[in-house]
């Protein structure tokens, strides 16, 4: 009993989040890591994620397919204003209508990169015509 007890442990820790190689979030919770809910997740919820864990920024791709996981999907929604610097610190609430996992791409940016104030440009689309708006101020 006592190295199954040690064994949860070191399995995570709670409220801290991971991407999977496809890009599915996953939190800790209960020492067990589940799979962060997609409904009502958004563009100000993965801003957060991403800066817990590290980045600049995000966007979210919840249009893209999921491949089958046996990380069990955490009944949750988050309500991030975007200006939070983890998503223990977003409103949230239970929720019975989740199935599937939020599928999200962090980004650093290039610290080279320049602008003018008011200049806009895309960022983080498959082509030259889709992605987030980026605001230089």
């Amino acid at each position: 009993l006592l190295l199954m007890m040690v064994g949860l442990c070191v399995g995570c820790t709670s409220g801290s989040v991971r991407l999977t190689d496809s890009g599915i979030l996953q939190i800790c919770k209960n020492n067990e890591w589940r799979t962060v809910c997609s409904t009502d997740w958004g563009n100000l919820d993965t801003a957060v994620a991403c800066r817990q864990l590290g980045y600049d920024g995000g966007y979210t791709e919840n249009t893209r397919s999921q491949s089958p996981t046996t990380i069990p999907v955490d009944p949750v929604r988050y309500h991030c204003n975007g200006q939070e610097n983890n998503l223990r610190d977003c409103e949230n609430e239970p929720t019975s209508s989740c199935t599937r996992g939020s599928t999200i791409v962090c980004v650093r940016r290039n610290v080279s990169d320049s602008c003018n104030s008011g200049d806009i440009r895309l960022w983080g689309g498959e082509s030259e015509y889709e992605g987030n708006i980026e605001l230089c101020t």
